[in-house]
């Protein structure tokens, strides 16, 4: 038996700032993941249920207009339930409650392509760096997130995050200091302490090299955007690896 890719999960935090006044990073927040597909095309939103489910899926994004919003669909089980907004992009999804048995799933159009997955216990997947606009000079943000080990027994060995992918090379990543850490950012303007920042392919150990058995990783991502940078809607890849015996 080994740990397999998806018992490699990664979370949020419980500060997610959208502005640059507020506290960033803390500790995990095992109710919020970070991975979904950012949308190819403007569409609605579609979301859909696996079973009898009559929470609320809020969607935040952009309009094609550029402007913001959000979009309150009661989910109806199994039935899609598509929206009436058109998204440029979607920013994030939440559930009005959590639920150990089911998953909502958000689609690209009626009937269309999964772009996000809210698994059981998942009341919020989001993207990170959420209203970061440029300014006269360059300006750097710092937003933070958690990997974690989800199987029940196994450590991971020789444990190392690293950026896989950055299309607009505008990502830097490090690690927190110590596992399981807490730490938080004044604001999002302002560096993490004892973090080392480091660019596409390189590996960063995890402290004590291992990862056991439901252990995280705190994992710092740094987006630097040129003066008067053009508008992005862009992605980035990180990736959680070691071995197992």
């Amino acid at each position: 038996m080994s740990i397999v890719a998806s018992e490699l999960v990664f979370h949020g935090t419980a500060n997610h700032a959208e502005d640059d006044n507020a506290t960033q990073g803390g500790a995990i927040d095992t109710a919020k993941k970070i991975e979904f597909t950012q949308l190819t095309g403007n569409a609605v939103a579609e979301v859909v249920s696996d079973g009898a489910d009559v929470r609320t899926t809020t969607v935040y994004g952009r309009l094609a207009t550029g402007a913001r919003d959000n979009e309150a669909l009661v989910n109806n089980g199994a039935t899609p339930v598509a929206g009436a907004k058109t998204w440029e992009r979607i920013l994030k999804a939440t559930l009005s409650a959590g639920s150990g048995t089911r998953t909502v799933v958000l689609k690209q159009g009626a009937g269309g392509t999964i772009r996000l997955t809210l698994l059981p216990n998942i009341t919020e997947v989001r993207a990170l760096f959420i209203d970061s606009a440029s300014a006269a000079a360059q300006t750097i943000r710092y937003e933070k997130f958690f990997g974690k080990n989800t199987h029940g027994t196994l450590t991971l060995n020789s444990a190392a995050v690293k950026l896989t992918a950055d299309p607009s090379s505008k990502i830097r990543i490090g690690c927190a200091p110590s596992k399981g850490d807490t730490a938080t950012a004044t604001n999002r303007l302002t560096a993490p302490a004892s973090v080392t920042f480091v660019d596409d392919n390189v590996s960063q150990g995890v402290p004590t090299g291992a990862l056991a058995a439901g252990e995280t990783i705190g994992i710092w991502a740094e987006l630097t955007l040129a003066a008067d940078n053009a508008a992005l809607k862009s992605t980035f890849t990180v990736e959680l690896s070691g071995t197992t015996t």
